[in-house]
């Protein structure tokens, strides 16, 4: 089972390149995946990562099809070219994982330690995973999971922004009757047996954000901090307490003020 890592880019976002490779160096030396960053015409050869230049941007959704027709395997590690890792990745962990999806015939699991989604009293037997029902918004999104490359190539809807595929991807797949077996990692082993990054990735709506700030001046990127604005104080805060606090009743409503702020493209 050919399985490789495919980092959603652009050539606008150029800038995230140098440190998420830097973040694979530190956190997951013994990466033992292909790793293929999506590009439009720019590639960095100094990086150890492959370039799969795609041309124009067409936006998210078709810029990942036109990648996934160029790869030749059987699974994608899904990542964003802003999710720089924080924690030592267990490569056997993810391997085993990996396994698991070929033998079971799983067409995504979620392994993002990031991801608070928790379906604990769906878990399969005594296993590590638990059933991943495509019934709620985001049930299905951008987070890092592995996918069946397949089904993963059958859900990029020409023209969307990963903004519409995350909003819309789960009613179009209800729509359509979109077979996929869906799973995730139980919530007690997220943090040893996922992929754990920053907290809320380093860039929002074109913004260095507070935790992307710290990873840059943390590991000697703080040149990078000229080519973006940095995200509001404000905005930061809503954005920690979201994270910080999984189970919090006010993250529903704190999640829509914080779309709210970046629609209208406010930066307070």
């Amino acid at each position: 089972m050919k399985t490789v890592i495919l980092i959603s880019s652009c050539d606008h976002f150029k800038e995230c390149w140098e440190p998420l490779a830097y973040s694979f160096e530190q956190y997951w030396p013994d990466c033992p995946f292909p790793t293929y960053i999506i590009s439009n015409q720019i590639e960095d050869k100094n990086l150890k990562i492959k370039f799969l230049k795609i041309g124009k941007d067409n936006f998210f959704a078709s810029n990942l099809k036109a990648a996934l027709v160029l790869l030749d395997c059987d699974f994608v590690i899904y990542f964003q070219d802003d999710y720089f890792l924080s924690k030592k990745v267990d490569t056997k962990a993810i391997q085993d994982h990996v396994k698991y999806c070929w033998s079971n015939k799983v067409g995504f699991l979620k392994i993002h330690a990031n991801d608070y989604l928790v379906r604990d009293h769906l878990r399969i037997d005594n296993s590590i995973y638990c059933k991943n029902p495509i019934d709620v918004r985001y049930s299905l999104n951008t987070s890092i999971a592995i996918w069946n490359k397949e089904t993963l190539e059958s859900l990029c809807i020409e023209g969307y922004s990963g903004w519409d595929w995350e909003r819309n991807i789960v009613p179009f797949v209800k729509q359509n009757k979109v077979a996929i077996k869906s799973e995730i990692l139980h919530s007690t082993f997220m943090d040893n047996l996922g992929i754990k990054t920053i907290p809320g990735g380093a860039v929002a709506k074109g913004r260095w954000t507070k935790n992307g700030v710290l990873f840059l001046e943390e590991n000697g990127f703080s040149e990078l901090l000229k080519t973006r604005e940095k995200e509001g104080k404000i905005i930061s805060s809503l954005g920690e307490f979201y994270n910080k606090n999984p189970r919090s009743f006010l993250r529903f409503p704190i999640a829509l003020l914080i779309r709210a702020i970046l629609k209208l493209n406010v930066n307070i």
